[in-house]
């Protein structure tokens, strides 16, 4: 009986601890206000455009760093703005804002890969074309503005492979997602950015923060990796790069052990009809416990754009540096590709006539 009860009393600490562990998380974590930097003058005209980047090995931060490298041989000087991520880019952009970005957690490991930004308007930026449609169409994150912004044209459209995976810890238990929904023991799941694909699974299978709370669970919001890979379940985006965005991928299967889950062939239907992905098999080894081929759905196309007063011979020579230096797109980490066929291809937001210009002379467009 006193072994049985020390059992216990340990076996309740540890509970305890890990409780008090991931309520920790979900605490808000202290915050280092950013500041505008002086940086001279700036402006397409003066070859100093401002790029509306992401911090540095963001994808739209190793894309301002890309179209910085490739248009130093025609005398651009291109500064970046490391944190007009998200949904800050297309604001900021369109509506001609200086950036705006109060404040970060101070122990987001972030800190290291970014700048205070540059106290200028963007020029240039980069993007998910699924971020810029919505931002074109007033919807999505940009609803709450009240109003389209159609004043963005394209320079590049460039790709990067991102997966829509499903896994859980193999100490769960757990073997499905449908089992989440009536599981007694707290579940944490943790996620890559979240988005309508991954709000499209949560529905399919009836999940909810507030019944997961119910069952001492929730949704793990942390930047701590050992605490966001002990998670239960994961959910979100995977590609071949320790993104900011992704990473949680790679701590959580170096970390624990990993079990991946097939997407359910009406899931896959109701995704790929949103629009924004397409039906796909993540490849074999694309994560560590992911060892076969996993049916899924899966997003690729990122864009480079200016504002439509961008002037033709800025976009062109763009559009010319990117072309001529491919090389880049494959030397910053990211696994980004640029494809001469679907470079200038867009169904709803227009090329700048400059940049198309350039791909007409290529053959890359007609």
């Amino acid at each position: 009986m006193r072994f049985g009860a020390c059992a216990a009393t340990f076996v309740g600490l540890c509970l305890l601890l890990s409780a008090q562990s991931y309520s920790q998380a979900q605490e808000p974590a202290a915050t280092v206000a950013l500041k505008l930097v002086d940086i001279g003058p700036t402006g397409i005209a003066i070859k100093r455009p401002v790029f509306a980047g992401a911090c540095k090995t963001c994808p739209w931060g190793v894309l301002a760093l890309v179209t910085q490298a490739a248009m130093k041989s025609s005398g651009y000087d291109v500064k970046i703005c490391f944190v007009c991520w998200s949904e800050y880019g297309p604001r900021e952009i369109a509506d001609r804002l200086k950036p705006i970005f109060p404040s970060i957690d101070a122990d987001d490991p972030i800190r290291s890969y970014i700048e205070d930004p540059p106290d200028a308007v963007p020029d240039i930026s980069a993007t998910s074309q699924d971020n810029l449609i919505a931002a074109w169409n007033g919807t999505g994150p940009y609803a709450k503005d009240h109003k389209q912004r159609r004043n963005y044209r394209l320079i590049a459209v460039v790709h990067q492979p991102n997966f829509l995976m499903m896994a859980a810890s193999r100490k769960s238990g757990i073997t499905d997602l449908s089992q989440i929904k009536d599981r007694t023991q707290p579940t944490w799941i943790a996620f890559t950015p979240r988005d309508a694909g991954i709000q499209s699974i949560l529905d399919y299978y009836g999940i909810t923060e507030e019944a997961l709370k119910a069952h001492g669970g929730g949704f793990l919001r942390t930047g701590d990796r050992l605490r966001r890979a002990a998670a239960d379940v994961f959910i979100g985006g995977g590609i071949l790069a320790d993104t900011p965005e992704q990473r949680v991928w790679y701590e959580a299967s170096q970390l624990n052990d990993l079990v991946f889950f097939d997407m359910p062939e009406q899931l896959r239907a109701t995704i790929a009809g949103q629009g924004s992905y397409h039906r796909a098999t993540a490849p074999i080894a694309l994560i560590r416990g992911a060892e076969r081929l996993i049916p899924t759905v899966m997003r690729s196309a990122n864009v480079i754009y200016v504002r439509d007063d961008a002037p033709d011979a800025f976009t062109y020579a763009v559009a010319k540096a990117l072309d001529e230096h491919q090389e880049l797109f494959r030397e910053y980490g990211d696994p980004w590709y640029y494809d001469i066929r679907s470079v200038a291809s867009s169904s709803v937001i227009p090329i700048a006539p400059g940049a198309m210009k350039y791909y007409r002379e290529r053959g890359y467009a007609h």
